[in-house]
């Protein structure tokens, strides 16, 4: 997934090209050397995950790419505290499997592969249905570490739920493809699994009357609904 681009000059959003990947970073100081040489270069950098959603979102000018896709693990783990540390590169699937064993999941349910990164879901601040009721981006993720525009290590949040600081740096960061800085490790908020979780299908044939008695019904209904999803016949069938 991309996540923007970043150096010196920054790069101009424009049509997708073609980029040469820079090394592969093993650590936050690999990736800021990278972006040393950049600025000295005065080359810029398209910031990539793990690359499977490069021609997505706002593709850039940008003839080298920084893959951070190498940086990848959980660093920290409490199931007590429902908080999860991990490395950039680190794909949803890994965190899945890694909280499902203590009954735990990461609510964010972005469209896509299990295989994207936790780092380029946050820097493009993409999620799913699930959002409306369990919260965005901004709202799951605790803290992040920054290699920015200058080459500098920076940290923003905790690894707490219950933070108390100044400027907002991690709400900052997310959803900002990468144009201020490299995201090389994320904390999350994590939730607990429901015991139960069925989908339900239910068929509207007379259009906007239908849909608004289904809404009002559900609206009253003992039970909320965690996501909803209006799908056209076609897709429906499907």
């Amino acid at each position: 997934m991309v996540a923007g681009a970043i150096g010196a000059p920054f790069a101009v959003a424009g049509p997708p090209v073609t980029a040469a990947t820079t090394g592969a970073p093993a650590s936050a100081d690999e990736v800021c050397a990278a972006v040393r040489q950049a600025m000295e270069e005065r080359r810029p950098l398209r910031i990539a995950g793990c690359g499977h959603w490069l021609d997505a979102g706002r593709p850039v000018r940008a003839l080298r790419q920084l893959s951070v896709g190498s940086l990848s693990g959980i660093v920290d783990y409490v199931p007590g505290d429902l908080t999860l540390t991990a490395l950039a590169g680190t794909t949803l699937g890994e965190i899945a499997r890694a909280t499902a064993a203590e009954s735990q999941w990461l609510a964010l349910d972005p469209h896509g592969s299990p295989l994207g990164s936790l780092g380029a879901t946050v820097a493009t601040a993409s999620y799913g249905p699930l959002a409306h009721g369990l919260g965005v981006p901004r709202d799951i993720v605790l803290g992040l570490q920054v290699v920015t525009g200058a080459g500098a290590v920076v940290r923003g949040g905790g690894k707490v739920v219950k933070n108390v600081a100044g400027f907002d740096l991690t709400r900052l960061f997310t959803g900002s493809w990468g144009t201020l800085g490299v995201i090389t490790e994320v904390t999350v908020r994590l939730r607990a699994l429901p015991e139960v979780d069925e989908s339900v299908g239910l068929p509207v044939h007379d259009g906007a009357e239908e849909l608004q008695a289904l809404l009002a019904a559900l609206r009253e209904a003992p039970m909320a609904p965690a996501s909803l999803e209006l799908l056209d016949g076609a897709l429906a069938a499907r």
